[in-house]
């Protein structure tokens, strides 16, 4: 039997968020989760809240019963073999939220019975309410797939996919989309800004304007398009707006930024 339940190898913001989640949700306590993180300070830090810590990469992937992937996907060459080359006798868990890493190469480099579930997170995970995708590989059971699936759902909504090529499509609509969020509301805010509103007060207008619009296309049961039309009164202010975004072809600049980010999510699992 392993020590620990959970070991997140690489444990920044997202791997600790994970851990955090983990002991919120009631799922661990924090004794029952091993961390590993280079530096010292950093786990004398995460020590202080009550988690196990190390090191040593190989140590935690012998220790634990589910290990999280949260290093970046330009070392995994480099660490994953060092995993394998003292391979315990039943290989844990492994869940990976490295974006464009495929089974094949994982496998490759851990074995073709490591089960695997790779996830693709984002970060207001950080706050409970993330979107999280899922998909596992051939040697991880449907039971292991409901038990990490169980663990995200703790922190936010979750979705499964049957194909592996999904975690790729699928990025810039939850892994990525934050950063566009939070590049419009920046753009936003600077306008404001010009117009001679404080900074502070235009980003939480802004910002709760976006909580507000969100929840009316999960909760109102309407498309997008009708609920456009119903702020745009016409000959009003709002559609003056909108045409100028129409006529600088944001449709068309958003899927030209997803497809660019899918691209390099392939260009990373090569």
């Amino acid at each position: 039997m392993k020590k620990y339940r959970l070991g997140v190898l690489g444990a920044g913001n997202m791997g600790l968020a994970i851990a955090r989640g983990a002991v919120q949700a009631g799922r661990c306590l924090p004794a029952d989760i091993l961390l590993m993180n280079r530096t010292p300070e950093k786990r004398a830090a995460r020590a202080a809240e009550g988690f196990a810590v190390t090191g040593d990469a190989a140590v935690l992937y012998g220790s634990c019963e589910q290990v999280v992937l949260g290093i970046k996907p330009q070392i995994f060459d480099a660490v994953l073999p060092l995993l394998a080359a003292d391979l315990p006798k039943e290989h844990p868990l492994v869940i990976s939220i490295a974006a464009g890493v495929s089974f094949e190469k994982m496998e490759a480099l851990l074995g073709a019975d490591c089960p695997i579930i790779r996830v693709m997170p984002n970060t207001p995970l950080l706050l409970g309410l993330g979107a999280s995708a899922l998909v596992k590989n051939a040697a991880a059971t449907q039971g292991q797939l409901e038990e990490v699936r169980a663990l995200f759902g703790a922190m936010g909504m979750t979705v499964v996919f049957e194909e592996e090529k999904m975690l790729n499509e699928v990025i810039p609509y939850n892994g990525s989309a934050p950063a566009y969020v939070y590049a419009f509301i920046e753009g936003m805010a600077r306008s404001a800004q010009a117009h001679g509103i404080e900074r502070g007060q235009a980003l939480e207008l802004i910002s709760k304007t976006c909580i507000g619009a969100a929840q009316m296309v999960l909760q109102s049961g309407k498309a997008p398009a009708e609920l456009i039309r119903e702020v745009c009164s016409p000959g009003g202010t709002t559609i003056e707006a909108v045409k100028v975004l129409e006529g600088a072809g944001l449709n068309a600049i958003l899927a030209e930024a997803s497809d660019r980010c899918i691209a390099r999510a392939y260009e990373l699992g090569r």
